[in-house]
Formats: C-alpha cells, structure tokens, sequence
C-alpha cells in the first residue's frame, strides 16, 4: 500500500475515489500540510497499491485505511473522502468508529440508485472499449461543470493530460473491481449510528452523483453540516480548490 505524508500536527487522512491515486490531492495537500499531519495513498486497485484480482468492497478498503493507521502509529484521525473515497470514509466511520476523530463526505453516496448503477455499468463498457486515455476523455464529461468547458477548456486539458501522463496508470483490473466496490456500497441504513463530527459536501452542478445523494446522507447522519460548491462539478476539489480547502479546514478549525 504506497502513501505519503506531509505536514505536522493533527493527522488528517485523505481518501480518492475511483480511478485516482494519491496524486489527485495534488491542489490540497499543501494547503492541508500547512496545519496538519497530512497522509494520502493509493487505494487498492491504483496506482502503486497492489491491485489484487478479487472482489472489492469498501469495507475492505476502509480496513485497509485502517491497517495503514495502524502501521504509521496513528489511534485517531480526521478522515475526508471524496466519491468512492467518501463511500470508504462512511465504512472507516461505522466500522471503526474509535479511530476518527471527524469526517468529511464529499461527492459521495450512501446507496447507489438504478440511475447509479447503470452510469457505473455504462462507465466500466466505456473504459473496455476505449482503452484508458480515450476512456478519460470521455468520463471527464461528469466529473467537470458545463462552466469549466466554455471558460477554462485549457484547465479541462491540463488535467487530462495530467491523469494520462500518471508513470502508474490504473489497470483495467483495478478499475474494474472498484466499480465493484461502488455498486456495492450501502450505508443507508447505518448512517444514523454515526457520532463524530459530519461535513457533507455537494456541487450544484455535479452530475455524476447529483446533490440529491448528499441531501440523503446529510438527512441520515446527527448532527451533520451539509454544504454546497457552486459552479463546479464532480470534480469541485480540482475546479475550485481555494473554495474547497477553505471549506474544509474551517471544519476543522471549528469541529476538530
């Protein structure tokens, strides 16, 4: 399990969806790092993790954020995840509650619907037929805002070029069995058992998993903060990082 560290203070693990490694906090580690502890590391399935050909949960991944805590010494943690990293965040939270300190959901879902279900289906037919650079470019349309199209395209590009130059580019295995993990995913009905601190965060134009899901997590968890990112998509932590780290550490500040 490859990670890396920065920072010093309060230990705040991040936590990618499908498809991103460690590399994809690129534009908040270093605003993290500035006050905290900060870990990030590839998921199974990507990037230098080992990507093993079994089936994947995300209750097998938050035991395996858990195992990393473990080796690095860490009892408690802010936990934030973003997509399936936030799908992994609520299982880190419901399984092992005594080791996080707050959690932040963002972009995520409790239980993926029909509609879900099949985007993820669609997605997985796309990544098989395409290859995997054609396979971004395609995918990209639901992780970006229609705004970032028409006025930054140059900032589109650079991040698809970016994820095609990764030295360690995602097997098709390991895409494959995240999907799986996704379409399995399902807390609905746990979540009010959750206790620590609860950020969920939502983009108004995010149509890869629409508000609504944040709405229904938000609904579910005491006590929880729910907020919204506007003009951004599903990739808000990339389209407005300064909105979304501010977001974040002041959540911190204040429930941490």
């Amino acid at each position: 399990m490859f990670y890396v560290e920065a920072g010093t203070g309060d230990p705040v693990v991040l936590v990618m969806g499908l498809g991103g490694d460690h590399l994809a906090w690129g534009l908040q580690i270093p605003a993290f790092a500035a006050r905290y502890r900060v870990i990030a590391f590839d998921n199974r399935g990507v990037g230098q993790t080992d990507a093993p050909d079994i089936p994947y949960t995300t209750a097998m991944m938050a035991d395996d954020t858990v195992g990393l805590l473990d080796a690095l010494g860490i009892e408690r943690a802010h936990v934030c995840g973003v997509s399936m990293g936030g799908m992994i965040a609520q299982e880190i939270a419901l399984r092992h509650p005594a080791r996080v300190r707050t959690l932040q959901l963002h972009a995520t879902l409790a239980r993926p619907d029909a509609y879900m279900k099949t985007l993820v289906e669609a997605w997985r037919k796309v990544r098989v037929a395409l290859g995997r650079d054609e396979a971004a470019r395609v995918l990209a349309l639901w992780l970006f805002a229609p705004c970032s199209y028409e006025e930054r395209p140059e900032f589109v590009e650079l991040v698809l070029q970016n994820a095609i130059a990764n030295p360690h580019p995602q097997s098709l295995t390991g895409y494959l069995r995240q999907g799986d993990a996704v379409l399995g995913h399902d807390t609905l009905e746990r979540l009010d058992l959750l206790r620590c601190p609860t950020l969920v965060s939502v983009a108004d134009q995010d149509v890869l998993v629409p508000p609504r899901f944040s709405h229904a997590i938000a609904q579910r968890v005491p006590g929880a903060e729910l907020k919204t990112i506007a003009d951004a998509g599903h990739a808000y932590m990339w389209e407005k990082p300064d909105a979304f780290n501010a977001m974040c550490l002041e959540f911190l500040a204040c429930r941490g």
